[in-house]
């Protein structure tokens, strides 16, 4: 048995921080930057890719293995914890011999018995431009279309593999086929195990084309994590409201009465639940961030999945219990902000330890 189960797309990530974007030609970067949405997501073929790969030049960027919900499995093996992770997907070909979603899964020891491989496609690819400390980047689908029939070729197999996890962290996909989907696997999954957590990380493509079916997968949400432009796309784009007011909005349309909103800004986790059996109030709590100055951030990228890693880790190993959960998230995402990437893991690991004794 599995204690969580990542379902997300799969993409390489190619990555330029703020150092290497300002030794570039200005001109230069205003003509790549029109393709981007700032400090949101934008759906490109792969042409457009290349145009800005040639554009700003290769070697201005570092290639990894992405997908939010990657990084979050892969930040919570790091932690050492002992928790039981897999993880369902859609694995192309990655432009390089040393990038293999399977072998580091296999590497993290990440059971990955119902990873699609598409030999013959391009995983996904995803560019990331890192100014200010603020992420933008621009996305081309490749194999993780195919996601859709890989769950009707599989169905009933990957149901039972989800059925007996004790949660599912869901993130997004781009096309509507896999909403589709994945809204029905996740509903028959908690109709057999009623006690099943569902974790969503919906992300801004997911919610600026909301459908259907992605509001399904909120509905049947436990956890759903939004940063600030998603948390206000999601509540409707009224800045005349107060954050409590948005959440309330939110809740109104997607709650449950277990639902648990975590809302990541700038400067602080604010987290919103029902405070009463009968569903009927929305509290408010408010964790505040040691906000790291720019200068010092080192990749922004992934850092809400860190996050989402020592949120859900702290929940498997304590129960619900809300407040250690988001102290582990803080800590790890300051360290993803902070740490160089061949470091990290190493960090993760001794914050997590850290964080064990001092809780034990």
């Amino acid at each position: 048995m599995l204690d969580i189960v990542g379902i997300g797309a799969l993409n390489v990530d190619f990555t330029a921080t703020a150092e290497k974007m300002n030794k570039l030609p200005a001109d230069m970067v205003k003509e790549a930057m029109s393709s981007f949405i700032y400090g949101a997501e934008r759906l490109v073929d792969k042409n457009e890719i290349e145009r800005i790969m040639t554009l700003l030049r290769r070697d201005s960027f570092r290639n990894t293995l992405g997908g939010s919900a990657f990084n979050t499995i892969s930040a919570m093996a790091a932690l050492g914890s002992g928790i039981r992770i897999g993880f369902s997907g859609m694995a192309g070909t990655t432009g390089s011999k040393n990038l293999s979603f399977k072998g580091a899964m296999d590497e993290m020891s990440v059971d990955n018995t119902y990873l699609g491989c598409c030999e013959a496609e391009s995983s996904g690819l995803c560019i990331s431009i890192n100014q200010a400390g603020v992420r933008s980047f621009i996305h081309y689908p490749g194999c993780n279309s195919r996601m859709a029939d890989f769950l009707r070729a599989n169905y009933e197999d990957i149901l039972q593999y989800l059925v007996e996890a004790r949660m599912l962290h869901v993130t997004q996909f781009s096309n509507h086929e896999t909403s589709v989907m994945l809204e029905k696997i996740i509903k028959d999954a908690r109709k057999v195990n009623q006690s099943l957590v569902i974790s969503c990380d919906p992300g801004y493509a997911w919610l600026n084309n909301l459908n259907i079916h992605v509001e399904g997968i909120l509905r049947l949400s436990d956890i759903i994590f939004l940063n600030e432009m998603e948390f206000n796309l999601l509540s409707g784009e009224r800045p005349d409201l107060s954050d409590l007011e948005k959440a309330k909005s939110v809740f109104l349309k997607y709650g449950r009465a277990e639902t648990k909103l975590i809302v990541k800004n700038e400067t602080d986790i604010k987290l919103y639940s029902h405070q009463d059996k009968a569903a009927t109030a929305i509290g408010e709590q408010t964790f505040r961030i040691d906000v790291i100055s720019r200068e010092k951030i080192s990749d922004a990228t992934a850092a809400g999945d860190v996050f989402a890693a020592g949120f859900l880790a702290a929940l498997l190993l304590n129960g619900m219990d809300m407040q250690p959960a988001v102290e582990l998230g803080i800590k790890l995402m300051r360290a993803k902000l902070e740490m160089a990437p061949e470091e990290l893991s190493q960090e993760l690991n001794r914050i997590f330890m850290e964080w064990r004794s001092c809780s034990n």
